[in-house]
């Protein structure tokens, strides 16, 4: 069903929650997994963002190389730019034909551990990003995170 998929990540644990679903989808779809992180808009002359960029290739392999290899997996790319993170989400998924978007609902669980279960709205990019979307988001509650589910 999905030959594409795309996963967006801020590389906080809770991301790497929603990385593992998407991990997992890729392999059973046999699908190529793109992994996308936006540096934001950024103010630096091009050899310096040339150089963040390696920076957070380099910290988004780190985050997810080793799972990746350790299933097995190597059908994926990682993307990094700067600018506004929503339009360059929504542009890669455009410009790659990506299938379906797996995110979560925000960059922090909305639910915290312990406290009442009150569900936060959805997180600013994950909100915009379905409003501006060419494709259909699979957004992965947070009820699938250890921990969190009751």
């Amino acid at each position: 069903m999905y030959k594409k998929i795309l996963f967006p990540t801020c590389l906080t644990e809770f991301c790497s929650h929603v990385f593992d679903f998407a991990l997992r989808t890729a392999m059973e779809e046999k699908a190529k997994l793109w992994i996308y992180y936006g540096l934001g808009r950024v103010a630096h002359p091009e050899d310096e963002l040339v150089e963040e960029i390696k920076k957070a290739e380099k910290r988004v392999l780190d985050e997810y190389g080793e799972r990746m290899k350790a299933k097995g997996f190597k059908d994926y790319v990682i993307n990094v730019t700067d600018g506004d993170v929503v339009s360059e989400i929504v542009k890669l998924a455009r410009n790659a034909a990506i299938d379906v978007i797996i995110m979560g609902t925000g960059t922090k669980p909305p639910i915290v551990t312990g406290e009442t279960a009150r569900v936060a709205p959805l997180g600013q990019t994950t909100a915009q990003v379905l409003l501006w979307s060419p494709c259909p988001i699979l957004v992965v509650p947070p009820s699938l995170v250890p921990g969190l589910a009751r």
